[in-house]
């Protein structure tokens, strides 16, 4: 495996923790919006910015994972396994 690609796989891992944590946090501020009596509307607005957020960091993480993999991983790793 190239060091370009273990650093997409870890930047796809960051991006779908990063995902369900963003989408867990705007389900909870949602669930506080509508016991101070929000609106439906605000409490998708909350919860559509969180999820567009996270879905953002899915496609950037693995991006920048991609780039960076060859700065933080050797080449020398490249080699380990056959």
């Amino acid at each position: 495996m190239t060091p370009a690609l273990m650093g997409l796989a870890l930047g796809a891992a960051v991006g779908l923790l990063d995902y369900i944590v963003l989408s867990f946090i705007g389900n909870q501020m949602a669930k506080k919006a509508i016991e101070h009596e929000a609106t439906p509307e605000e409490t998708r607005k909350v919860t559509n910015f969180m999820r567009n957020l996270g879905l953002i960091s899915l496609i950037i993480f693995p991006i920048v994972g991609y780039f960076a993999g060859p700065y933080v991983f050797p080449s020398s790793i490249e080699s380990v396994g056959g």
